[in-house]
């Protein structure tokens, strides 16, 4: 096994200290696919556990190609923050998503700089992982083409989003019109730790890496459960002010009259409103705070009949 540390630097602070995005690439001695997975291009969205865990594992047990990780993909998002709080979905410069700029610009702004980086380091692999999470969430898998459903599938997260629609500058985006094979996976909620949903992640991708032939196939376990689609999800706003308690569990189906979520308004100490499903169906992601303005999302459910079986 041969273990490479690397830094790419993509701009400097305002004190004059190097922006460094650092990578680790774990080769094994027998040739074979090369994945690159990367981490944090939003400041806040833990997935470096899941990294970690891979890292180690992989040490002792890749047997074939070679794995790019790249924890902190971006470190400028990391460093924006208040309080015990890090903003890191925008830039607090120019309001954008960074990950809007794939495949990014050598001479752009910071994080157009950034992002040509990363595809510089993932455009010669064969598999690439881009992970996130998504505010209070269940672990999931974005994916943009059809053709990529069998990956999903080994991967084996129960809810999966098929964004298939108009490019929006993300990963896939540059990776897509390479013809390379890519996901974005959703590890779970913002600043979160939970083992369950690590070991989901980190059994999915030790079962792309067994499918590429890089690790023993019998090192991995069966899914614990089936994996289907969706194209479309719906979500609930706020029919008024005030703190809202989530009365349906992420994941689990709920019935057309069910009690979603109940409302406390604020203008009326003592009020309840109780919000009801207006179908069947799941609820597999919500805004992650108890604290409403009129109008604001609240969850993001699957209508049941939206679901595809993989």
């Amino acid at each position: 096994m041969h273990i490479t540390k690397n830094r790419i630097t993509v701009g400097n602070t305002i004190a004059g200290n190097p922006i460094d995005i650092v990578t680790y690439t774990l080769a094994a001695k027998t040739a074979g696919k090369r994945v690159h997975i990367q981490s944090g291009m939003h400041g806040g969205e833990i997935t470096y556990w899941v990294q970690h865990r891979l890292y180690n594992f992989l040490k002792e047990n890749l047997t074939a190609g070679e794995v790019v990780f790249v924890p902190c993909a971006n470190p400028a998002a990391w460093e924006q923050r208040s309080y015990f709080y890090t903003f890191g979905k925008f830039d607090l410069y120019d309001g954008k998503d960074p990950n809007t700029h794939f495949p990014g610009k050598p001479d752009g702004s910071l994080h157009q700089r950034i992002v040509h980086a990363l595809q510089g380091l993932a455009k010669t692999c064969d598999l690439g992982l881009d992970l996130h999470t998504a505010r209070k969430s269940l672990p999931y898998v974005i994916f943009t083409k059809e053709s990529y459903a069998p990956l999903v599938r080994e991967v084996g997260l129960k809810y999966n989003f098929l964004d298939d629609g108009d490019p929006s500058g993300s990963f896939d985006a540059g990776l897509d019109p390479l013809n390379i094979d890519n996901l974005c996976i959703e590890c779970g909620s913002h600043d979160e730790y939970d083992a369950g949903k690590i070991e989901q992640v980190f059994q999915g991708i030790l079962r792309l890496l067994a499918r590429l032939g890089m690790i023993d196939k019998s090192l991995t376990v069966h899914p614990a459960n089936d994996s289907h689609w969706f194209r479309k999800d719906k979500k609930i706003l706020t029919r008024d002010a005030g703190f809202v308690r989530y009365d349906v569990e992420l994941g689990k189906p709920f019935k057309k009259g069910d009690t979603l979520f109940t409302l406390h308004p604020s203008s009326e100490l003592g009020a309840e409103q109780p919000e009801r499903a207006p179908e069947d169906g799941v609820m597999y992601k919500h805004a992650p705070t108890h604290i409403y303005r009129t109008g604001d999302e609240t969850l993001h459910y699957i209508p049941i009949d939206a679901l595809v079986k993989i």
